[in-house]
């Protein structure tokens, strides 16, 4: 629902004040309270009556929910790059066996990161599965 998605993300933000949380939380947060204005909106129009003043107000609404969610998630993934920039090493000044011990040490950063990245879309997935099976049966 909405109301929880907000407060979520309301709660990680002021995490992320006090270094409790990251901002890829932040990030996930946002997005999940723009997609749940999507569903609202997507179930207010199966139900209202065509051309509601009422429904055209709440797609404006939407509208102005997803926007600023979007210029959330840039302003975050904006500050995740200028923390995740590379430190300039000067690869042509460093020692044969130097450069390939950082090549390794790159490629094992590479590989865990993608297996984390694999495991977590799994997981996902799971948590999805339940997620539409409760949403099947009607519960919230």
């Amino acid at each position: 629902s909405i109301a929880y998605s907000t407060n979520t993300l309301i709660r990680i933000a002021d995490g992320v004040l006090q270094n409790k949380h990251s901002n890829e939380e932040l990030v996930v947060a946002s997005r999940e309270v723009a997609a749940s204005t999507a569903q609202l909106v997507s179930a207010a129009r199966v139900k209202s009556q065509f051309m509601s003043k009422t429904q055209n107000k709440l797609e404006d609404a939407s509208k102005k929910v997803n926007l600023a969610c979007k210029q959330l998630v840039d302003q975050v993934n904006k500050l995740i790059i200028g923390k995740h920039e590379v430190e300039d090493i000067d690869y042509s000044k460093l020692s044969i066996h130097e450069n390939k011990t950082a090549e390794m040490e790159q490629q094992v950063e590479i590989l865990k990161l993608e297996n984390a990245l694999s495991s977590a879309r799994k997981r996902l997935g799971e948590i999805r599965k339940f997620s539409y099976k409760d949403d099947d049966s009607g519960e919230e």
